[in-house]
């Protein structure tokens, strides 16, 4: 019995040596596979190369087809100014990774760049695209080099890709972002007539960037987009914007919740100043905005709806001596299907112009506060529907004692309010985002007594944020 149980006992001793054999046998195969790169030695093809610690590159290095080069956690990669990195195998930047270029960096047709964790590419620096390239979702890619986006080369973000301000980019190539990636043009930025930015994600146009598409631009539906600058579109260029209409509520003062209070001093002007305005003294005076009368309601057979006789002349002048502009309608109406006739009547007077400052309803004839609260209510709802339809943001003008008498503004306080109210103050409960204050004030460059008003808000941004009023 006990010889049995040492020839047991050694029969499986063997067989656990012999397992565990076979479980090494693979480790050793893959880490013999594996090589921590000094940055130097020329990389073999059909290996994987780690980089574990601060590596600088100063001379032409080629990563071959089949060969992978990884930075890893904790890891950069420094391609300095006069190094240089071909990609025809794969680079890739895991989480917590960076990749910095101050030199040249080149990725060819077949190769791939992946990012995962950071990429960084100086002023100084030069990338080329020929290959595929793609941001994932924890990834961040910024540039402010020179980039060229070859014909046949796939840029996809799924995360943050940014061109800074300095960034000159030459795309033929294709830029994809899915849903929730972010991708920011803040530099120059030239797409050719191949070339195609096809968008999911967030999308942005900065202040300082010069955009010029000879290519197309998609905005697919689950796109967001914010425009701090136009794009300027060639004649083969395209911009397809193929989200939904916009919801009422981006319309109203649900936006301007969180946007920051400024401080704006500006003028009302109609007919009644005559044409004879110099808008170059008016802005040399320091007036910073003019709401201009655009159009009235009818009021007799006599007296049908029409244009303000100066309204183009004035928002023309005022426009190319820097001036921002709102516009108004003063209304005649008495039902919802009038209100609404002298809306889509306002909407083509204004539809050639870019507005910096709210569209703005003016109601204020006694008879007019006789109708009613609720049907007066539906009226003002009625004649910014369609201004909401146009995308235009809407405002209510009136007195203060005709917006407490007359109106619902439990219902009303959606839409944002330019209050008359002459005084050093303001005594009116309710919200408001334009004060006209004065209606005897003096301008340099008008020599009738003009009303004068303060504003809260800096429309001008919020407009091109949401793209409304033609912005």
């Amino acid at each position: 019995m006990t010889r049995d149980i040492k020839i047991v006992r050694l029969i499986i001793s063997v067989l656990l040596c012999a397992a565990l054999m076979i479980a090494a046998f693979p480790v050793q195969s893959s880490a013999a596979s594996v090589t921590i790169w000094d940055g130097q030695a020329a990389l073999k093809a059909g290996r994987t190369y780690y980089v574990l610690a601060d590596i600088k590159v100063r001379k032409a290095i080629t990563v071959p087809e089949g060969t992978k080069l990884s930075v890893r956690e904790g890891g950069e990669l420094k391609i300095m100014s006069a190094g240089k990195i071909t990609v025809y195998g794969e680079l890739s930047v895991a989480i917590g990774g960076t990749l910095s270029n101050y030199g040249s960096l080149n990725v060819k047709k077949g190769g791939k760049l992946n990012i995962y964790g950071s990429f960084r590419s100086s002023v100084s620096a030069e990338i080329g695209v020929s290959g595929n390239m793609t941001v994932f979702n924890r990834g961040f890619a910024e540039t402010s080099s020179a980039v060229k986006i070859y014909k046949g080369a796939n840029v996809l973000v799924k995360g943050v890709m940014s061109f800074y301000k300095s960034s000159d980019v030459k795309q033929s190539g294709t830029i994809t972002t899915t849903q929730n990636s972010t991708l920011e043009l803040r530099g120059k930025m030239a797409i050719s007539l191949n070339g195609v930015i096809d968008v999911s994600g967030h999308l942005t146009i900065g202040t300082a960037s010069n955009v010029k598409c000879s290519g197309k631009i998609v905005l697919n539906e689950v796109a967001t987009y914010t425009r701090f600058k136009t794009i300027t579109l060639t004649k083969s260029g395209q911009l397809i914007d193929g989200r939904p209409e916009y919801e009422y509520e981006e319309m109203t003062v649900d936006i301007l919740i969180d946007e920051p209070d400024v401080f704006r001093k500006g003028i009302d002007v109609s007919w009644a100043q005559g044409d004879s305005i110099d808008w170059e003294k008016v802005a040399a005076s320091g007036v910073e905005f003019a709401i201009i009368r655009a159009a009235r309601g009818y009021i007799s057979e006599e007296k049908p709806m029409a244009e303000d006789v100066c309204f183009r002349r004035n928002i023309e002048e005022a426009q190319k001596y820097g001036i921002d502009v709102g516009v108004y309608f003063y209304s005649y109406a008495s039902s919802v299907e009038e209100a609404r006739e002298e809306a889509e009547f306002f909407v083509q007077v204004i539809k050639d112009y870019q507005i910096q400052y709210p569209v703005i309803l003016d109601m204020e004839e006694q008879y007019q506060g006789k109708i009613g609260k609720k049907k007066l209510t539906n009226m003002i709802d009625a004649f910014f529907e369609v201004l909401m339809e146009n995308h235009y943001f809407p405002m209510f003008y009136s007195y203060k004692a005709w917006i407490e008498t007359y109106l619902e503004m439990n219902t009303l306080d959606k839409y944002a309010v330019w209050l008359a109210q002459v005084g050093d103050e303001v005594t009116y409960d309710g919200g408001y985002y334009i004060w006209q204050y004065s209606f005897t004030g003096k301008v340099n460059g008008i020599q009738n007594e003009i009303d004068l008003d303060y504003s809260y808000k800096d429309w001008p941004t919020i407009f091109k944020k949401y793209h409304l009023n033609n912005m």
